[in-house]
């Protein structure tokens, strides 16, 4: 199976917004997020469990398609890119937007790689984890 810091989808779960506020007790992570988020942001933190785990982060017709076929991701499949994975890059959501590349990538260098790229990706300089929305830290780097 594969790490579960990579969604069927392609979104590398290290970044997430809602799982780092909570790993790291930071609301900014989600106080950066679009509006369209703002019935989330003053919930509780609590930690995403990722699309891999059992408590899954909601209903994904991307993560059905993908366990029903028996795929580690979407690039696996013959059919991709598909529409439902296009849809999902193109749907105006600024952290989807990279999934197409993403996964491209994760297919051209392995998923070790592929973690090791988005750890260095989603961290700053100093070593903090940085998510989707909340791009820097308070460092001066």
């Amino acid at each position: 199976m594969a790490s579960e810091l990579i969604a069927y989808c392609g979104l590398y779960c290290g970044a997430c917004s809602f799982r780092l506020a909570a790993q790291e007790n930071d609301r900014n992570h989600i106080e950066k997020m679009p509006s369209y988020y703002d019935k989330l942001k003053d919930q509780p933190l609590e930690h995403c469990p990722g699309c891999r785990l059992e408590n899954k982060c909601g209903e994904c017709k991307i993560r059905d398609c993908a366990i029903n076929q028996h795929y580690n991701h979407c690039d696996e499949c013959s059919d991709f890119p598909c529409d439902k994975i296009t849809n999902f890059n193109n749907d105006g959501r600024p952290h989807h937007s990279e999934v197409l590349s993403y996964l491209k990538l994760l297919k051209e260098i392995g998923e070790k790689n592929w973690l090791e790229y988005m750890k260095k990706k989603w961290s700053c300089k100093c070593g903090t984890k940085i998510s989707w929305y909340y791009k820097s830290c308070n460092c001066s780097n």
